[in-house]
């Protein structure tokens, strides 16, 4: 079914529901031994109950939260809200620690109502009625339960709903996308049709998703790259799709690349997932299991949404060559939610493109390509070429000129696929929609906020321009640091920490480490032996000193809801002596 001459991905869905009635469309991993299957025609008809209870409540254009936790579930209610011209807001299910968020999120979306299954809402409940000491928690807990709520799973389907859905233009908007928040307060990304449509070709085509080929996710739903690349773009492309909650990948990282494996029959697999997840899989899958894998059906490994490291590549191949994984099923990609989703991939079936550049001119913003031989060198994977129809630019982002050859600067980018602006706020969607770039007397552009530079038409992606580190002049990346402090002590916890700078005494910038420590060693860790091991790490690495480092608690690391670090939350904790530092406990 061609998919080019559609205006909505809810007009994709209800004709699969029509033509391909039968078709197997999602199998949920409920756990390793269940499974839960549904086809486009029972997947529409749900949508179809679900969008007639809404037209009683709803206008169109109204604004409906969506909590769920990850399922067929969650999906249905997401295209009964396409398919009844109203705007879902997805965003994760209520707990004690993310009231906050969810607040935000409610006022500025103003949602009437929230979507949800009964026994979410029960727990809601349950919440209202507890002691709650944190005024922000105990505002956002009373919000939850003064709108109004509609628990889809008690709404009864049949297979012969007649109902057609709304129809809608290509700048109606389909649904709100919240940022992760990693750099502030979560924002609204407003996206309409054509900014959906666009980047759903744009991600078919970069990652292959045509007749033959199986998608296989984890991924949270309620973010761009799960929601997006993980559910939508096999709807729209009419590959087949196996899905498993997060929690069930973190639980046991091999049922991910178990399910890759089991799926020969449904084609060759597309699937990806952040940095970590590829990392995590090396360090906790026993070489008992590789026996049991066979990657060779896995056809494309994207890898987004926080920088790819060549370390990560070389070791996860490493580890899996013997269960037939290739390093050119690696695909590097780079995208955001202002974006819709992608904004630069690889090529296929090519292994990732790595060059090396020399670490004292990146400290003033140069880029100096030396060989991998050389010891002073920082390794940066390409995120491949624009899309079709894709502007990328490399800016200053003070001067908003564009950056010489051979210097970093700040990603602007212009496509259909980049999103209207940001809800309920137009003056930042004027100043990060519609930037000006002056050389070239041209506007229009979004800034991404993300530091890069292009060699051959080939993007590199060297931080975020907020996180930037400056001392005596000199700029240094958070994740760069960070690496080389987890790396320091076997006690400190991969991807769980910040470098950051505060103002010194003097003026200038003192450089700060928050770390957390796994947990098997927090009762026996020896606070002085790792604290002196990271002074002497980033002495020797980067000829700067620390000013003070605070070893936390595990998982007391602030992250944003997918996952990524919040440095400036860790800043901010710092400052107010909010984080939850590490005990010393006597050793017997």
């Amino acid at each position: 079914m061609e998919t080019k001459e559609f205006k909505s991905i809810a007009e994709i869905l209800y004709l699969r529901g029509e033509i391909e009635r039968d078709k197997t469309a999602i199998i949920f991993l409920q756990s390793k031994e269940k499974e839960e299957k549904v086809t486009y025609g029972e997947l529409s008809n749900r949508a179809k109950a679900i969008a007639l209870e809404l037209k009683q409540k709803l206008d169109f254009g109204d604004r409906v939260l969506l909590l769920y936790p990850p399922g067929i579930e969650y999906i249905s209610a997401f295209f009964g809200c396409l398919y009844a011209g109203v705007i879902p807001v997805p965003a994760y299910p209520p707990d004690s620690r993310n009231t906050e968020r969810l607040l935000m999120i409610i006022k500025d979306s103003q949602s009437k109502y929230a979507l949800s299954t009964s026994g979410i809402m029960n727990y809601v409940d349950s919440l209202s009625e507890a002691t709650i000491v944190n005024d922000d928690r105990r505002e956002g807990v009373e919000c939850l339960s003064q709108i109004g709520w509609i628990a889809t799973d008690l709404i009864v389907s049949s297979p012969n709903i007649e109902y057609v859905p709304e129809k809608v233009k290509p700048t109606d908007i389909v649904f709100l996308q919240y940022t992760s928040g990693s750099t502030g307060n979560p924002k609204g990304v407003i996206l309409n049709n054509t900014n959906l449509l666009d980047n759903l070709k744009a991600i078919r085509d970069a990652l292959g998703c045509y007749s033959g080929t199986h998608m296989v996710s984890w991924l949270p739903p309620y973010h761009d790259m799960g929601l997006i690349g993980g559910i939508l773009q096999p709807l729209y492309s009419g590959i087949g799709l196996t899905s498993m909650a997060p929690m069930t990948f973190l639980r046991n990282p091999f049922l991910w690349l178990d399910q890759i494996s089991k799926r020969k029959e449904q084609g060759g697999v597309i699937s990806g997932a952040p940095d970590f997840a590829y990392q995590l899989c090396v360090r906790k899958i026993s070489e008992e299991k590789l026996a049991s894998l066979d990657l060779s059906n896995w056809k494309v490994a994207y890898s987004g949404a926080e920088p790819v490291k060549e370390s990560t590549l070389i070791d996860f191949f490493q580890k899996f060559k013997v269960s037939n994984f290739k390093m050119s099923t690696f695909l590097p990609v780079y995208g955001l939610a202002e974006a819709t989703l992608l904004v630069s991939s690889g090529e296929k079936t090519k292994e990732p493109f790595t060059i090396n550049i020399d670490k004292e001119a990146l400290k003033n913003q140069k880029v100096q390509v030396i060989t991998k031989e050389n010891t002073n060198k920082i390794s940066f994977v390409s995120c491949g070429s624009k899309e079709e129809g894709h502007e990328i630019h490399i800016v200053n982002p003070e001067t908003c000129t564009l950056s010489k050859d051979g210097e970093i600067g700040e990603i602007w980018i212009k496509s259909p696929s980049v999103a209207v602006g940001y809800w309920q706020n137009e003056k930042l969607t004027q100043e990060v929609f519609n930037a000006y770039i002056q050389d070239v007397n041209e506007e229009g552009f979004f800034r991404t906020g993300d530091l890069g530079f292009m060699i051959d038409q080939n993007l590199y992606i060297s931080g975020r321009h907020k996180d930037l580190i400056i001392i005596r002049g000199k700029n240094y990346y958070p994740q760069d640091i960070e690496h080389t402090v987890q790396t320091a002590h076997e006690s400190l916890r991969p991807g769980c920490g910040s470098a950051f700078a505060i103002e010194s005494e003097d003026g200038g910038e003192s450089l700060i480490i928050v770390q957390e420590v796994k947990r098997e060693f927090r009762r026996k860790i020896d606070i002085e032996e790792v604290t002196n091991a990271i002074y002497l790490a980033v002495s020797r690495e980067y000829q700067i000193q620390v000013k003070d480092v605070v070893l936390i608690e595990p998982s007391s690391f602030p992250k944003t809801t997918s996952g990524k670090l919040q440095r400036l939350a860790s800043k901010e904790l710092y400052l107010k002596n909010n984080l939850q530092p590490i005990k010393a406990y006597l050793v017997c």
